[in-house]
């Protein structure tokens, strides 16, 4: 109805409204469409219709601090092989967003399943819920053009135990490497000290 009301004013005082000109509810829709459709159902193709050809993404674990500071252009096709790598084990909901000119805020609750036993006897339960939160800014054609994001990694963490699954499999992984290690050097390690005597035997006869 607000989208019709601005486009009869605008016809009747003589000036086009550009196709597709992005509005702040028109903004949010679409970045609910987002979450629901691309990280939630998993239909990644979507990206191409929400995102603009390239984006500026500003992520605060960016390894390098200039990219932390002034964001770094990617491709959209990244944000398509970010959401294809979590799997169907990943879902969420969206907890609320407030959208103004080009711009809307969403916090969201990311969720993934832990399908390994492994994973799910080191963190102590099932699923892993991370907090994000999440900026768009819209170009005038209602595209995404510049992405900040926050996550409560700390929260992950203890949801993990003993700082994550990531330090366990390490530990298991050189507990692994140092019994093969073991084993190579008994095999190759000359006999310390005299020989046995059934060699000293052999050797004799």
């Amino acid at each position: 109805m607000k989208l019709a009301f601005a486009a009869a004013l605008c016809l009747a005082a003589g000036v086009a409204t550009p196709i597709g000109a992005a509005t702040p509810e028109a903004n949010q829709a679409a970045a609910r469409r987002y979450y629901e459709e691309v990280w939630f159902s998993h239909h990644v193709d979507v990206v191409d219709e929400l995102f603009a050809p390239e984006f500026i993404n500003h992520d605060l674990r960016d390894p390098e601090p200039r990219f932390r500071a002034e964001g770094r252009q990617l491709p959209r096709g990244t944000q398509k092989e970010l959401a294809r790598g979590q799997g169907a084990s990943s879902t969420g909901r969206i907890d609320y967003q407030v959208a103004g000119n080009d711009r809307v805020v969403t916090r969201w609750l990311w969720t993934m399943l832990l399908t390994s036993w492994w994973e799910r006897t080191v963190a102590g339960r099932d699923r892993i819920e991370i907090v994000v939160v999440q900026i768009f800014r819209f170009d005038a054609g209602g595209r995404i053009v510049e992405v900040w994001t926050h996550r409560d990694d700390q929260g992950v963490e203890e949801q993990m135990r003993l700082t994550g699954l990531y330090y366990f499999e390490g530990v298991v992984f050189g507990a692994v490497l140092a019994l093969v290690a073991s084993r190579l050097l008994r095999r190759s390690t000359p006999w310390p000290g005299p020989p046995p005597s059934g060699s000293q035997s052999s050797s004799t006869s």
